[in-house]
């Protein structure tokens, strides 16, 4: 297969460089690949999802808030419980704000079945509404 035909059907809708007869010319001095034409329908894409990511309004923003203090508490009481806590004197007044050890590992290794649980229930339940839409459809 000639060269000419292969970029040009592999550089189809895509920004390329000019090729004449079998050989890629090089690019101009001035070539700016910024500025080259791009076909119409990424023009509209990048548009489209310019238009699709609203701007977070206040109570998202608050929500988010929450959630990212939410996560830092846990994290900070897990990381004392797991790390610091075995250093510190077992008759210490610290430790009777924590749980026993043995649930350091019970209580992530709970919430990570149950996350598993309800991603494969979700999954197996859009596929059934899925199976069932395709064969109504037929």
């Amino acid at each position: 297969m000639p060269l000419r035909n292969y970029i040009s059907r592999y550089a189809k809708g895509r920004r390329c460089l000019p090729v004449s007869g079998d050989v890629v010319l090089d690019r101009p001095k001035d070539y700016d690949s910024r500025r080259a034409p791009r076909p119409k329908a990424r023009r509209a894409r990048i548009r489209n999802r310019m238009r699709l990511a609203a701007p977070a309004t206040g109570t998202d923003q608050v929500v988010g808030l929450g959630l990212v203090a939410v996560s830092l508490i846990i994290f900070t009481y897990y990381t004392v419980w797991v790390i610091l806590l075995p250093f510190i004197d077992s008759q210490h007044v610290i430790h009777k704000y924590f749980l026993p050890q043995a649930y350091a590992v019970a209580i992530p290794l709970a919430a990570g079945l149950l996350l598993l649980l309800f991603v494969g229930v979700f999954i197996t339940y859009v596929m059934l509404k899925n199976q069932k839409v395709t064969k109504k459809a037929q």
